[in-house]
């Protein structure tokens, strides 16, 4: 079967048509594949939970909030430590800790450490620069 556009190209002795086909001279003799990244979307894809998939659903999250609780204390210390030491570095670090916290499900705990460390090193770097003019 012939081509409807067929031409006849001359090649020079040093055509590198066979080893690389980015000097092919018919670029559309050439199928490509596409990639993972232009494909549907997995989300557009019906999905039908069963009851398995529920209860490793369940399971996920039960483990993310018992993490983001265990994550929400360790702020929230760190937010009292800022109180009396350091108050910059743990109260920065209370409020890092407590966010990622607060999105690990732990949202009292998160905005408490995020509060308390924003008012300690909030008022540290008030208070103290305001002491030193006074005196």
């Amino acid at each position: 079967m012939e081509r409807d556009s067929e031409q006849h190209f001359s090649h020079s002795p040093h055509d590198d048509s066979a080893t690389n086909p980015l000097y092919h001279p018919d670029m559309k003799a050439y199928n490509e594949e596409m990639a993972a990244e232009i494909a549907v979307p997995r989300h557009s894809i019906p999905y039908h939970p069963t009851r398995e998939s529920n209860h490793l659903t369940n399971e996920a999250v039960r483990e993310t909030r018992s993490a983001g609780r265990a994550t929400g204390w360790a702020a929230l210390i760190l937010a009292v430590l800022s109180w009396i030491v350091w108050p910059v570095v743990l109260g920065a670090t209370a409020i890092i800790v407590g966010f990622i916290a607060y999105r690990q499900g732990a949202r009292g705990l998160g905005v408490w450490s995020i509060t308390l460390g924003f008012i300690a090193a909030a008022a540290y770097l008030i208070l103290v620069p305001l002491y030193y003019a006074i005196t």
